[in-house]
């Protein structure tokens, strides 16, 4: 087998084993603010369309303006969690904790809570929605795992690339997996670029994920997870 078939073997796995846990998490509007909910309902997977979460996992939220400005603002403390606008890019990431994989299913628990544990990962998902675009908006507004567009994604049709820069700690990621509407699209390059052609119309949602060695006890991994979300109207 070639190497590009090992690397794309390789990101399809790394997504399966993600989505076995993760959920989708997307932004609705709401007047001058947004509604955090997860579930299943854009990315195709079985489940729940949309599935309740603690408000609590919600660690940060971040408003960026036209001028790609971000600024922390407090999210809301009831479900749904209310993030307030408006914001030309909104950024919320969230831990819903320690998962284990078993020979019978995944669960939310830490491996010594599980009887037959494969291995355990500490899970942070973000999503980020585009409502408007500027060119300042080609860099990232967070220092956490996201999609970049380097180009107006509002001005493409179906069947047109877009060109997307994966960062972590606001520096380029080479080597991340990245999904289209819940499908294996291939690996960021060196410079962590990547083209992804839009299919159709409508809410338009691309995925990306990482995982990195954990420090913390019982867990074999940090498992990072990211989607941009915008409309293709």
């Amino acid at each position: 087998m070639s190497r590009t078939m090992h690397l794309l073997t390789g990101t399809a796995l790394l997504l399966l084993t993600v989505s076995a846990a993760a959920h989708d998490y997307w932004l609705e509007p709401d007047g001058d603010g947004y509604l955090l909910y997860r579930g299943h309902r854009h990315s195709g997977h079985e489940g729940a369309a949309v599935v309740p979460y603690e408000p609590g996992i919600v660690q940060r939220a971040v408003c960026a303006d036209g001028s790609g400005q971000g600024r922390t603002v407090r999210p809301g403390d009831r479900y749904p969690v209310r993030i307030p606008g408006p914001c030309s890019a909104v950024y919320v990431e969230a831990d819903s904790g320690l998962w284990t994989q078993t020979l019978t299913g995944t669960r939310n628990l830490p491996r010594d809570q599980v009887s037959g544990a494969l291995r355990s990962w500490r899970s942070v998902e973000s999503v980020k929605r585009l409502e408007a675009w500027s060119p300042a908006l080609a860099r990232p507004v967070s220092d956490g795992l996201e999609l970049v567009p380097t180009e107006d994604p509002f001005a493409l049709a179906p069947g047109d690339k877009l060109r997307l820069l994966v960062t972590w700690q606001g520096r380029p990621r080479a080597g991340v997996a990245v999904a289209y509407d819940g499908r294996a699209r291939g690996l960021t390059g060196k410079d962590g670029r990547i083209n992804i052609r839009l299919r159709h119309r409508g809410p338009q949602s691309i995925s990306a994920s990482i995982d990195d060695p954990s420090a913390e006890p019982g867990t074999d991994k940090v498992v990072r997870s990211t989607a941009l979300i915008f409309d293709l109207r």
